[in-house]
């Protein structure tokens, strides 16, 4: 399958395929892993203006998407990131969300979406490349520390019990 899969630059045309998958990766993502996901996000105002923005603003971010068979088979969303005043000068972006559709999965989609987001990040000038999974998404983590992404911060979270 991998080379028969094309990974491009997403376009307005394809908005509702890349909304599919993101809904399904919220909906995946809030069932095993993070009950703080808006569920209802990709289709809200927001979401869609999210997505029609990195698709048309090619300055500040980008949607990549592997088609197989002139069907869209994965995405992946990514931008560049404003320094924290507490990080010494360099230019960051983050890789936001990604969805490879599950019977695709372990084909190197992923990757191949993954470098295409590298190497605009290098057009761009790019220092450093953030990715946040799930701490439960060993599937996801394994990827990414195949793609060269590093361990870095944990994040905490507690919940609290208002009365």
């Amino acid at each position: 399958m991998n080379k028969e899969v094309t990974i491009r630059q997403a376009t307005i045309a394809d908005i509702k395929g890349i909304q599919r998958l993101n809904h399904a990766l919220f909906i995946k993502e809030y069932r095993d892993y993070d009950k703080t996901l808006n569920t209802k996000y990709t289709y809200s105002k927001k979401g869609k203006d999210y997505f029609r923005w990195r698709v048309i603003n090619h300055h500040d971010g980008i949607i990549v998407v592997a088609e197989f068979n002139s069907r869209i088979i994965g995405y992946l969303a990514g931008g560049l990131l404003e320094r924290k005043p507490s990080r010494l000068p360099a230019r960051y972006a983050e890789l936001e969300n990604m969805l490879v559709e599950s019977k695709s999965r372990s084909k190197g989609v992923g990757s191949k979406l993954i470098k295409y987001f590298f190497s605009w990040c290098e057009q761009k000038k790019v220092n450093f490349v953030k990715v946040t999974a799930s701490s439960q998404n060993f599937r996801a983590q394994k990827l990414y520390h195949k793609i060269g992404f590093d361990d870095y911060d944990v994040v905490f979270l507690k919940k609290m019990r208002l009365k």
